[in-house]
This record gives structure tokens, sequence and C-alpha cells, in this order.
């Protein structure tokens, strides 16, 4: 339990650092934050990876750095990959690890040959925490899957460690949308912050934008809808503007989100036009 509480104590210090920061400096703490999971579940190698539709596996980020490719053997087929499967056909969305993943969908000579691949560099056994930011299916084969990845390559992980996993994935999810949101160039950031708008304000206005409510930010958020409304209402005085389109329309004015397809406010018109 010691262990524990210093873990969480870490975790809040640095989700409190990035949360305070400027939304285009937030980009530099993912090392940290990979760090940090290496350190909380005693893994040799931390990823966030990323599956597309046609099954390719990229790695986004890694600590430590060069410990593995950039990208995976050409002639591994990740269809086959055992926790890609169990993600697959179960649909679940809590973490998983390698060594949980049940015979029945990936029998003994798969694991056999994701086992001969990745002992070379220590990453046999696997804990998945599954990411979801922005819109679109995140349900691995149907549109690009994302997640946190910790490698060891003695043990499996244990239910104290899954618990911890289980904690921390709306935490990792909350953070991975920030750190998405984090714009390349500074203008946006400086933009934002002149407004006084939050990491957290910028990623609801960023859901709004794909038309989200505020019930279904909530929940891709992992907040209460009060919560939620508390956001709105904080957005809505800082942009001067009485509602969500508003509040879109607003933003685009000002720099601080680029219009996309499908967003808000082409649907908000498209609903008009078929009434």
């Amino acid at each position: 339990m010691a262990r524990n509480d210093a873990q969480y104590r870490l975790w809040l210090e640095l989700v409190g650092e990035i949360l305070q920061q400027p939304l285009g400096l937030s980009s530099r703490y993912e090392g940290q934050l990979l760090e940090l999971l290496g350190q909380s579940f005693n893994g040799a190698c931390i990823a966030r990876n990323r599956v597309t539709p046609e099954w390719e596996n990229h790695i986004l980020a890694l600590w430590p750095r060069d410990y593995l490719p950039d990208q995976p053997p050409v002639d591994y087929d990740f269809r086959q990959h055992p926790l890609l499967r169990w993600f697959a056909l179960t649909r679940q969305p809590g973490p998983q690890s390698y060594g949980r993943v049940p015979d029945a969908l990936a029998s003994s000579s798969l694991k056999q040959a994701w086992e001969e691949l990745a002992r070379p560099w220590g990453i046999t056994h696997q804990l998945s925490i599954s990411l979801q930011i922005g819109g679109g299916d995140h349900n691995v084969g149907s549109g690009d899957y994302e997640a946190y990845v910790i490698h060891r390559p003695d043990r499996d992980y244990t239910e104290q460690e899954f618990d911890l996993a289980r904690l921390l994935q709306p935490i990792l999810n909350g953070l991975a949308l920030h750190l998405a949101l984090a714009p390349q160039e500074g203008k946006a950031a400086r933009q934002s912050c002149s407004y006084g708008l939050t990491l957290r304000e910028m990623s609801i206005l960023t859901l709004l934008s794909e038309g989200l409510t505020a019930e279904s930010l909530a929940r891709r958020l992992s907040i209460s809808p009060r919560t939620a409304g508390k956001h709105l209402e904080h957005i809505y005085r800082k942009l001067d503007v009485g509602d969500r389109l508003m509040a879109v329309q607003r933003a685009y004015e000002l720099g601080l989100l680029k219009p996309a397809p499908g967003n808000l406010l082409q649907n908000q018109r498209l609903e008009s036009k078929t009434r």
C-alpha cells in the first residue's frame, strides 16, 4: 500500500503540472508520462502504439528511446497478435495483459510465434491500456486503435497492477487527448491562453466541433454531466457566446480550431436543411 500511495502522489503531481501548462507546451511531457508508467508497473519498455484499420502497427512514442525498432518486423501479421485479437474479438475497452488472453481467442501456436519474435527485446509480457482520442471507431480492425503498452520480459501482471491500470485509464485518456491537441506551432496556444482557456476547455471545444453533446463529451472524458456543464459555462463566458454552436463558430474565427469535415457547424446546417 505504501508503494501505491507513492505512485498516486507522483501521478497527481505530473497531471497537475501538465494541466497548468499552456496548450502548446504539453507535448514535451509525454516522455515523463512514459517513464512514470514504466516505474509504476516495473516495465522494461513503454510505448504508445497505433494500429490502423489495415492492422499496421506504429510506435508513436517510446521509453527508453531506441529500445525498439521504429517499425515492427514486416513478416509478422499483427492480426495474429494475442492481445490485439482479444480487443478485436471482445470489444472490451478495459486494460488487458498478454498472459490473460484465453487460448480460445489465441492458440498456443499464436502465442509461441509472438514470444519468439519478442524475446530478443524482452517484451514478451504486455499490459495494454486502450485510449480514445477524438472521434471515430476505436476498435481494433475498425478504426485507428491507440493504446499505451507496458512491456516486460519475466512475468504477467498482478491483480494489484490491474487495479492501478483501471484507475489510470481515464487519466491517460485525458492526458493523451491534451497531448494530441497540442498545436505544432505556438500561435493557437498563445491565442487560447489570451482568452483564458484551459487545456480541458480546449479539448471540450474540439469535441463540440465534432458534434458531441454535453452528455456525450462527459462520457468521452469520464466526467460527470454536471462537470461538463460547468466547463461549457466557462467556455461560453470566456468566448462571450450563448451556446455551443456559437462557441465553435467563435473558436474558428479566432483560429483556436481548424475547420474539418463533419464538424458541428456542418452538421447543424445539414440538420436545418432536412427540417
